[in-house]
């Protein structure tokens, strides 16, 4: 395997692993652009150095896979640090799935096989960005709105960026002052696990005083 062969398919991972990255980091998750980058990078290179210490062996198929497997298996170490449990809930269950098919581009690309990795990137890109929407269109959503106090002007900037980070879209917010405390009301239609993600998270800031849902 000569050098230009190597390198290119290093380019090709940090492409393929990187147009992944951009939808997770567009989706403000925690394995973001690099992230992925890394890992198929990784993925792709523990391959190609399997290729090239085997190159010229017999048997090296066998131990090829071996390679795979362990790298497959690695991986879910970092998956499930993208795991959380609270309060009886899980969260990044789909973050550690993409990471684990990310690896798994990184061997295809250091396996040679070009046109199935675009293909496969294709898919796991599509798959992440229409079912997303399928999610938030399709299934059963109930109209939340919330009242809340809080003693900063900065908690109508941080509620959005929670809600950005959790895919709820506001269709109604507003915000008025008493005194010192800032008043703020919203509405959103979701799904009843994504409120309550949202509400878990909302609740951990210190600067609300009173919280309310109707």
């Amino acid at each position: 395997m000569s050098i230009l062969e190597v390198t290119l398919k290093l380019l090709l991972a940090v492409a393929l692993g990187g147009l992944i990255g951009v939808e997770r980091e567009t989706s403000q998750k925690p394995a973001g652009f690099r992230t992925n980058i890394l890992i198929c990078l990784g993925a792709t290179m523990m391959m190609v150095l399997s290729r090239l210490v085997l190159e010229g062996k017999e048997g090296s198929s066998g131990d090829l896979m071996r390679m795979a497997a362990g790298v497959i298996t690695g991986i879910g170490f970092i998956g499930a640090g993208t795991i959380i449990q609270a309060r009886g809930m899980i969260i990044g269950l789909t973050t550690a799935a993409t990471l684990w098919a990310v690896a798994g581009l990184g061997l295809i690309i250091g396996a040679g096989y070009y046109v199935i990795a675009i293909i496969f990137t294709a898919t796991i890109t599509l798959t992440l960005v229409i079912f997303r929407q399928f999610e938030d269109f399709s299934l059963r959503k109930d109209a939340y709105r919330y009242s809340l106090k809080s003693k900063s002007k900065d908690t109508l900037n941080n509620i959005k960026k929670l809600a950005l980070h959790e895919g709820i879209r506001f269709k109604e917010i507003k915000q008025k002052k008493e005194d010192n405390i800032f008043i703020i009301q919203f509405t959103f239609p979701s799904t009843e696990e994504k409120e309550q993600k949202f509400y878990q998270t909302l609740s951990s800031l210190k600067e609300i005083v009173e919280l309310k849902i109707d």
